[in-house]
């Protein structure tokens, strides 16, 4: 009788640990215990959807179940629906009113959610309450790091271990923090610790393999990723890194080799495809490579950075005749038509002109450009946009027509008076070089420094204003660009930084000026949300063109009357006084945006009298007896103008202080 009840007790506790296996046998409808603790199972191995699902279940037959309410805020937080998982939070709340778990996953919700004063105000009533709560201080120090306060984060996590010493959260997110400040050495102590006390958790191994990773110790990185794989072979992370390390380490066909294993679990990881397509560019499989990123889009059409490296490819190795340029410049019209109707003119063209590089011979795509030009009220950019069509070839009737038409409306215009060609004139007014330090590892998108790189010298050479170049691989540092930029007789050089994680990204630019190599600038531009790549790569754009001094130089002169290179689309104004400079007399700031020059090649002023779109008339005061005013002396604005200038925009551009790798780090920590 003994041996019956023990075995009845038996299949009791295993029917409550896998109540659906054993319910028919039982002949029995599970509880919501049941489902609950199934979905505490599902939820301990991050199978949120499934864990969501068995949640409900449990709330469907107990909707007053706290502990469900609780759990399901707990996985739709981890899926980043951080609406809903304050909903739930607000729901479990009516339930369990002693546990601090509600009140925590509310305030990081309301830190996924951006709403940061809400959240300190959730975090600091906690621990009036409860001073001893870790998760409160982990909220914290989040918010810290939102803040770019990393010590005040570094604080919090110390402060968390003093109470719990064997915190893997803490160990790990001390481990992080601490590298960010510099501190490696204490970095290190803190894995190793996690490691110690946490060694058979797939968890503190992944960190570890790239924390190492980020010091360039591939081989122990290597190691430490594997064991995470091996303690977990399903951890998509763990393989992601570990494509990452072996990229970084030249293994090209080992990245394609995991890339298609990722993808033969599931076919929409984009990294994967993102990777693959990477690796083949690499091992000059071109064609493969293009047809890997087209696979990806088609999974992923938003991923910008996937978009660009094809562009990038496409644009490098294919025939501006291949057909598929058509079909692939076709995006970025799209793009460019949405902006047009909302009168969004600066990013209509940023897209158009991507789509004409893509594929440059696309008269549908010039026109359209031309239209923009047209529309914004430069008629003589957009008469030269119809001749350059005309000129390749790609005339028709009703271009043939515009051109008569606009030729006669422009008669009177600046460039048929004094006789010059606007359209194909030379306004180049510096050099700049954009270097990158190439990172140890890459989570999201490896190699995307480069890429920024290139794309933000595209970027800022529209205009004609720069002669930008982007260094073709990456360097060892500030010295080495420096170094590189006086060789090449640039004027400034860039050290440009990108950071990104699934839902964000920031790209810096740091300006030095290749004479001194003193800093000139640092600007750094946050975004997040649908199209943040070509949004953060446009709004740097501005800032850097608005930040660059105004200089111009005279193209022509009939007695005391000059034209200058100059005109409505650089910013002049009629009533615009600027400085005239000996030619080749004006260098650049020591460390500034500005310029310099000797007194003694001040040679006078000219007063702006009238302004075209690319050129501009102006009368001049020469200083001193002698007139000694030429052809290609140059202009820049008075020095206090042009300070109150760079001052106004310097007041505009805020440098956002968050870390999108760092965040989604800590916040990945389970």
């Amino acid at each position: 009788m003994k041996k019956i009840l023990i075995i009845c007790a038996l299949i009791l506790s295993v029917s409550v640990v896998f109540p659906q296996g054993i319910f028919k046998a039982e002949n029995r409808k599970p509880t919501a215990l049941d489902f609950y603790e199934q979905g505490k199972d599902q939820q301990e191995s991050q199978n949120w959807y499934r864990a969501t699902e068995l949640f409900q279940e449990a709330l469907r037959l107990n909707s007053s179940y706290g502990q469900a309410w609780l759990a399901l805020a707990e996985c739709t937080y981890a899926l980043g629906e951080y609406d809903l998982a304050i909903s739930y939070a607000d729901t479990a709340a009516q339930y369990l009113k002693s546990t601090t778990s509600v009140q925590n996953i509310k305030g990081f919700s309301l830190i996924g959610l951006g709403r940061l004063d809400e959240a300190r105000k959730v975090f600091d009533g906690i621990l009036a309450k409860f001073p001893n709560d870790t998760d409160a201080r982990f909220g914290l120090a989040e918010l810290d790091i939102f803040n770019g306060k990393m010590s005040g984060a570094e604080s919090w996590y110390l402060d968390a271990l003093k109470r719990q010493p064997e915190n893997r959260k803490a160990l790990i997110s001390l481990a992080l923090v601490s590298y960010e400040l510099g501190k490696t050495k204490a970095a290190k102590d803190y894995v190793n610790q996690a490691l110690k006390y946490h060694s058979d958790n797939p968890e503190v191994h992944y960190f570890a393999a790239y924390l190492l990773a980020r010091d360039g110790d591939w081989v122990e990185a290597e190691g430490r990723v594997r064991s995470a794989i091996q303690l977990r072979p399903d951890y998509d992370e763990a393989y992601s890194l570990l494509a990452s390390i072996l990229y970084s380490t030249m293994r090209y066909q080992s990245v394609i080799d995991i890339c298609d294993y990722r993808i033969s679990r599931n076919r929409q990881y984009s990294s994967a495809w993102y990777l693959k397509g990477l690796a083949l560019s690499r091992l000059n499989r071109v064609e493969e490579a293009i047809k890997a990123y087209q696979t990806g889009l088609e999974v992923d059409p938003e991923d910008e950075i996937m978009r660009a490296a094809m562009e990038q490819l496409v644009c490098s190795y294919l025939n501006v005749e291949d057909k598929r340029r058509t079909v692939w410049s076709q995006w970025h019209t799209k793009k460019a038509e949405e902006f047009s109707q909302k009168y969004l003119s600066f990013q209509a063209r940023q897209e158009y002109k991507r789509a004409l590089v893509i594929n440059p011979s696309s008269t549908s795509s010039r026109m359209a450009f031309a239209e923009i030009l047209l529309r914004d009220g430069y008629p003589e950019n957009y008469l030269g946009q119809l001749c350059f069509i005309r000129d390749q070839g790609g005339e028709t009737q009703d271009i043939k027509d515009k051109i008569e038409s606009f030729s006669s409306l422009l008669e009177d215009s600046l460039s048929n008076k004094w006789n010059v060609e606007p359209f194909y004139m030379d306004k180049t007014r510096c050099s700049v070089g954009l270097y990158y330090v190439k990172p140890s590892v890459q989570l999201v998108h490896p190699d995307s420094d480069q890429l920024t790189a290139q794309m933000l010298a595209e970027n800022l050479s529209n205009d004609g204003r720069m002669k930008v170049t982007a260094y073709g691989s990456s360097i060892s540092g500030y010295a080495e660009a420096f170094r590189l930029s006086r060789q090449g007789q640039q004027d400034y050089f860039g050290l440009v930084q990108f950071e990104e994680n699934e839902r964000e990204l920031t790209v810096s630019l740091d300006l030095y000026v290749s004479r001194t190599g003193n800093k000139a600038a640092e600007f750094k531009v946050y975004r997040t949300g649908n199209n943040r790549y070509a949004s953060a790569l446009r709004r740097l754009t501005q800032v850097v063109n608005s930040a660059m001094p105004d200089r111009g130089k005279i193209i022509a002169r009939n007695v005391s009357t000059i034209l200058l290179d100059v005109g409505r689309s650089d910013g002049v104004k009629k009533d615009d006084v600027f400085n005239i400079v000996k030619r080749n007399g004006v260098t650049t700031a020591d460390r500034s945006m500005g310029v310099a020059y000797k007194e003694d090649d001040l040679y006078g002023t000219v007063t702006i009298t009238e302004v075209g779109e690319e050129i501009s008339e102006g009368v001049i005061k020469q200083k001193g007896f002698y007139d000694r005013i030429n052809v290609n002396d140059e202009i820049v604005l008075p020095p206090q103008v042009a300070e109150a200038e760079q001052k106004a925009e310097a007041d505009a551009v805020v440098a956002d202080k968050q870390k999108p790798v760092l965040i989604n780090l800590i916040k990945s920590i389970q």
